[in-house]
């Protein structure tokens, strides 16, 4: 939660927006003193929860202003994939600028040369997906953990704060 707290204080984001992630990641870093009785006994939810509503806000407004930028943009519901079933989809050379996986399965999909910027990866299953050639450089909530899970190669482009796994091809 601290990770993508950080991360969206990243972001070129309203004022206030700013102000309520800055007093969460505040919370949250508070709990790193308590010792593991007092974790133990902690409601997540009590923390996810708020957490969650300010990180879905951020990506709705980072995304919103990525996709008013596009020409010939699709309808905004199109945009919104959240929790959809991708499962082995075939996506190859797709422009999904913006696009909201919150949750998505995409599993075994093929992203290869897909235009991934401003999409939003947060809790997206990306076991075995083939991300050779695609843009990634600009998307949302993506964790090493989801791209070591992925394959791709030295085309694939990545943001700054994500390595690239040493298991894929070069």
């Amino acid at each position: 939660m601290i990770a993508y707290t950080a991360e969206a204080l990243t972001y070129d984001i309203p004022r206030a927006l700013s102000d309520k992630l800055s007093d969460q990641l505040k919370e949250l870093q508070s709990l790193i003193e308590l010792d593991a009785e007092e974790l133990l006994s902690l409601d997540l939810v009590v923390y996810r929860y708020p957490l969650n509503k300010l990180l879905t806000e951020t990506s709705k407004y980072i995304r919103e202003n990525q996709i008013a930028r596009l020409s010939g943009t699709r309808p905004i519901k199109n945009y919104n994939q959240e929790r959809t079933d991708w499962i082995g989809k075939k996506l190859k050379g797709k422009d999904l600028k913006g696009i909201d996986f919150r949750g998505a399965y995409l599993i075994a999909a093929d992203m290869r040369n897909t235009d991934l910027r401003g999409v939003d990866f947060i809790g997206a299953d990306l076991r075995d997906v083939d991300l050779r050639g695609a843009n990634l450089s600009s998307s949302m909530f993506l964790t090493q953990m989801q791209i070591n899970s992925a394959k791709g190669d030295v085309k694939t482009l990545l943001p700054p704060h994500i390595q690239r796994p040493s298991h894929w091809i070069y």
